[in-house]
């Protein structure tokens, strides 16, 4: 009954929006339809009287609170002339300045341009001032060059967070890391006009905890005319790999269209020498194996959309997305004391999504959307144990999903500089995945299929307000409540999260970012079934597991607008990982993800900017972190320990020479030992250098990497805990040298769209 009168409160709220809410919103932009930023916008009564004022944001686009009725607006700027215009109205459209022509000689202004700056509570950067002289081609290389962000695993990481999310142009990034790194490499770096950093994101965005927003340029002008963009890359590793794409765009009146395909093709090569000091009714065997294996794949990435603006505040949107891997192969085999195995898996892949979405002139946003995965596959599996005994069987799996999404999001500005804000959204899922053996050599296997069907039910509803109470000090607080089901598992959880802003000049910013999040496992991962990664090493899942909670709080202090210094404290109650362990009723190793008593992080962290002239620029990030993890119920072995960790890293550009365009870029990073449950990861660090040269009047690129050029960016593990003995050194394709090509034409303008959330699909 309360949650129905919840409902019908806030739907009462939703349709008395335009009695509540009346607002004026314009774009002020110059001959070129390019937006003017930082425009003033002085609103005044027909008869030139003084109402209220504002000032236009990055877009170009402003805002104003006012009475129906005719007005009058004044637009300033220092460059362009002064504007006087008579609406009526709440559309004021597009308001074209026109240039000034004075011209001021021979007056030079030096002044280092500020990295940084607070915008609504973000920490907004310009990307341009930070990555316009170094050498990167898209926003992946331009987002790791961000204070505190760094890259483990293939992951981007914030300092001082658990997890980081990174969305475009306001909308959540839902892909796998994978996905996502793949997606921001094909993003031009001049593309993006800014990047706004959260520490605690207002859940307007449908994600919590850490957040990156990359707001992307828009087009200018009449966009009739075909636009496009070719782009190529090699790469060589062990083995070479390329990828191909092209993008096309077209828009008449109120309609516009794009098309983006892709393809990527890619070979990887790993390994794995594993030494095991088993200990087994009082025993301890020896058990050496070493494994070699490769995966190999070809991706197309397919994006259609059509767009309908019928003003320019509101939006009606279609995008289909799709990403097909008609041949994925896999080659396991290793070889040693224990026993002699081959896997050969073969399967494919496939993923379609369909997303409506519609954006109101009264601040209304909505979307619904479906996604279908598939991925079938067939897995050969031989092994010889050194006793002589054998197995030989193969295997069918396979995972099929359908989700649907629907959201809603609407916000309303009060008296007295209050903003109200509340939304909903809710998602369903159903997962089916199973896996049947047959045998080769005869054996009935059949009490090891498995066949699992889970639906599960995610409802999150919040509300919340943003208020200044003087142009020093800021407020955004929000509290969001979450319904989740699964299968007989069902919790209700409660987020709250807080910016508080202080700033005490344009030198010296201090804010405070408290957050909750809640990280849901894969859906394999809550499977009750097996996979075998060798004679010895085996992967068990985990009906039983359970999200985790994470409540961070994080203090940052910027002065002179340059540099960055923070502390930080993370608690993640629940917390899941992946671990092995040495079984202790047989000699096997069963890697299995649990849920553990909790996890802690606290530490500091400094990013310090600094350059020689024009020539040379460098940064310099240092990070301390203390961390503790601990967990009563690993198996038969509970664990409490905790290591302190450091992380610094520095980047250095140089400018080769202006004409032709040259720049060079060498960046070196070191992780001390750290831990992970109960084991012990060695040190890592990198080296990647590169050159780039940019010619045509900027519509051509060709740039030269090499990334982890000492090839020591990956840690390798070790065991030394209770009766746990285990050593592993690990071999992954981390040193690659890339050749990447990219040409523009028709004035390209790149459009982008929401991903579509794959993060928990697939098998290990």
């Amino acid at each position: 009954m309360q949650g129905t009168k919840l409902w019908m409160f806030l739907w009462a709220l939703l349709v008395t929006n335009n009695i509540l809410a009346q607002e004026i919103k314009g774009k002020v932009v110059d001959a070129g339809m390019d937006p003017v930023e930082f425009a003033t916008v002085v609103l005044q009564t027909p008869d030139s009287a003084y109402l209220s004022a504002t000032i236009t944001d990055t877009s170009g686009v402003f805002r104003l609170k006012a009475e129906q009725g005719k007005y009058r607006l004044v637009i300033q700027h220092l460059l362009f002339e002064t504007k006087e215009t008579e609406l009526s109205g709440p559309n004021a459209g597009v308001i074209v300045l026109a240039k000034k022509e004075n011209k001021l000689d021979e007056i030079v202004v030096r002044k280092e341009r500020p990295l940084v700056k607070i915008e609504n509570g973000k920490f907004t950067y310009n990307l341009s001032n930070i990555v316009g002289d170094k050498a990167v081609s898209n926003a992946y290389e331009s987002v790791l060059h961000l204070p505190g962000v760094r890259e483990q695993n293939g992951v981007l990481l914030l300092s001082g967070t658990s997890k980081l999310t990174v969305i475009l142009n306001g909308k959540p990034t839902t892909m796998s890391s994978e996905q996502l790194a793949g997606l921001l490499k094909n993003i031009p770096s001049s593309k993006i006009e800014k990047a706004e950093v959260m520490y605690s994101a207002p859940p307007q965005y449908h994600v919590r905890g850490a957040v990156i927003n990359l707001v992307l340029k828009k087009g200018s002008g009449d966009n009739s005319v075909l636009q496009g963009e070719i782009n190529g890359s090699y790469r060589q590793k062990y083995y070479t790999g390329g990828t191909s794409g092209i993008s096309l765009s077209y828009g008449s009146g109120h309609f516009s269209s794009d098309l983006v395909y892709s393809f990527d093709e890619n070979k990887d090569r790993n390994g794995l020498d594993l030494l095991s000091f088993h200990t087994l009714n009082d025993s301890v065997y020896f058990i050496e194996q070493h494994n070699t294996g490769s995966v190999k794949q070809g991706a197309h990435h397919i994006r259609f959309a059509i767009d309908f603006q019928p003003d320019s505040v509101s939006k009606l949107s279609l995008v289909y997305t799709s990403e097909l891997i008609p041949s994925l192969r896999k080659k396991e085999e290793s070889e040693g004391n224990f026993s002699e195995s081959g896997t050969y898996e073969t399967g494919n892949q496939q993923m379609h999504n369909v997303e409506l979405g519609y954006q109101s002139g009264f601040g209304l946003k909505a979307g619904l959307n479906y996604t279908f995965y598939n991925s079938p596959s067939d897995m050969d599996f031989r092994n010889t144990a050194s006793t002589g005994e054998s197995t030989d069987w193969v295997s069918n799996s396979g995972q099929r999903i359908n989700r649907v999404e629907a959201y809603a999001d609407q916000s309303h500005e009060l008296p007295g500089s209050w903003k109200f804000n509340y939304g909903a959204d809710f998602t369903y899922a159903r997962d089916h995945d199973f896996q049947k053996y047959n045998s080769n050599d005869g054996t009935d296997l059949s009490a090891s299929n498995t066949d699992s069907r889970i639906n599960e039910y995610t409802c999150d509803i919040y509300s919340g307000f943003e208020k200044s109470f003087s142009p020093e000090f800021s407020v955004n607080f929000s509290l969001s409540g979450e319904y989740y089901k699964r299968s007989s598992f069902v919790k209700w959880s409660v987020f709250p999260a807080t910016e508080i802003t202080y700033v005490f000049s344009s030198d010296h910013i201090l804010q405070l970012a408290v957050s909750s999040d809640k990280t849901y496992p894969d859906y394999w991962e809550m499977q009750e079934s097996v996979s075998y990664l060798n004679g010895y090493a085996e992967i068990r899942g985990n009906p039983a597991l359970t999200p985790f909670n994470d409540y961070s709080a994080h203090l940052s202090y910027i002065l002179k607008s340059r540099y960055t210094f923070s502390a930080f404290f993370s608690y993640m109650p629940d917390y899941f990982v992946q671990l092995p362990y040495q079984s202790s009723d047989r000699l096997a190793l069963i890697y299995q993800t649990l849920n553990w008593n909790y996890m802690k992080n606290a530490g500091i962290d400094a990013e310090v900017p600094f350059s020689f002239g024009k020539i040379l620029k460098s940064s310099v990030t240092l990070i301390g972190f203390y961390n503790r993890v601990k967990n009563d119920n690993f198996h038969d072995i509970p664990f409490d320990r905790k290591k302190w960790v450091m992380y610094s890293r520095i980047d250095n550009t140089l400018n080769i020479c202006s004409a032709p365009d040259l720049k060079m870029e060498a960046t070196a990073f070191y992780l001390t030992p750290s831990l992970q449950g109960i084991y012990d990861l060695s040190s890592v660090w990198s080296l990647d250098a590169g050159v780039k040269w940019t010619f045509s009047g900027g519509n051509g690129e060709l740039k030269l990497k090499g990334s982890d050029l000492t090839n020591s960016s990956v840690p390798d593990p070790k065991i030394k805990y209770a009766d746990q003995r285990l050593d592993m050194a690990v071999f992954q394709d981390t040193r690659i040298v890339s050749l990447s090509f990219v040409w523009k034409f028709g004035g390209y303008k790149e459009k982008q769209r929401k991903s579509v959330d794959t993060s928990r699909f697939g098998h290990e």
